[in-house]
């Protein structure tokens, strides 16, 4: 089987962050995605985004007061939405921070609860009241509008890979002391893969993207960890998006 050159896949991105990597949204509109990192050593959260497609930084690692009980909930339309929580105990949402391109607070709502985003904007509703009561209100400024609350939640499109425990159909790449399960997805002509080895106790994580039975791309995910991780790759406008490095960095590849 041969290799083909490691850089046949054009990176578009490649972010370390002093934290561990915590959660990733993108943009059901726009070539953004947020990143939420928490370092557990100093019990605060962190919030970063970029533009995916040009690479470029919008902002990295700020955090809100209070940092530690917020977290990512959104992105839409450039903007990335932080949401709280009812209490330590709970794990229902309450409270809306808006960030905009800059990092900075666009403006709050500590008193509704950002159910879903449609057409007509964030459908929201105030925790406290039961049963809920739904409005409608602007992305941009929080403003309450004359929206649909029935409106269907916006589409987005994010191809996640499939679980397969047989890899008898990827023998020509795949090494034969394999943990299954592992993930696949076929994309643009392209097979994509990562799966698990295991040295005694231990396990290394590793990605392969393969065109024709070539090899176009290798890499290491994840090394020495104590049991498989769960979580693989993802996919969104030919972009491949992966955690690597102890989950502390983030890439994307043109695919």
């Amino acid at each position: 089987m041969s290799t083909v050159d490691k850089y046949t896949l054009k990176p578009s991105l490649t972010e370390k962050f002093e934290g561990i990597i915590w959660k990733i949204e993108t943009d059901d509109k726009e070539p953004v995605i947020a990143i939420e990192t928490r370092n557990i050593a100093d019990r605060k959260t962190y919030y970063s985004a970029f533009n995916y497609l040009t690479g470029n930084c919008l902002f990295k690692e700020i955090t809100v007061d209070d940092s530690w009980i917020w977290g990512l909930d959104r992105v839409h339309n450039g903007f990335v939405f932080l949401h709280s929580y009812i209490n330590d105990n709970s794990p229902e949402h309450a409270g809306i921070i808006a960030l905009n391109t800059s990092g900075k607070i666009a403006w709050s709502h500590f008193n509704k609860t950002l159910e879903d985003i449609t057409e007509q904007g964030l459908l929201v509703y105030n925790p406290k009241i039961q049963p809920k009561i739904f409005n409608v209100i602007s992305a941009d400024n929080g403003q309450t509008l004359a929206g649909d609350t029935s409106s269907a939640p916006l589409f987005q499109e994010v191809i996640i890979p499939d679980m397969k425990i047989d890899p008898a159909d990827f023998g020509y790449v795949l090494p034969n002391n394999i943990s299954v399960p592992f993930f696949y997805k076929h994309y643009n002509h392209k097979d994509i893969l990562v799966y698990h080895t295991q040295t005694q106790n231990l396990f290394t994580q590793q990605l392969i993207v393969c065109q024709a039975e070539s090899i176009l791309f290798k890499d290491i995910l994840a090394v020495d960890i104590q049991k498989m991780n769960p979580e693989a790759f993802f996919i969104q406008r030919n972009h491949l998006f992966y955690i690597r490095n102890n989950k502390q960095e983030f890439v994307s590849y043109l695919v």
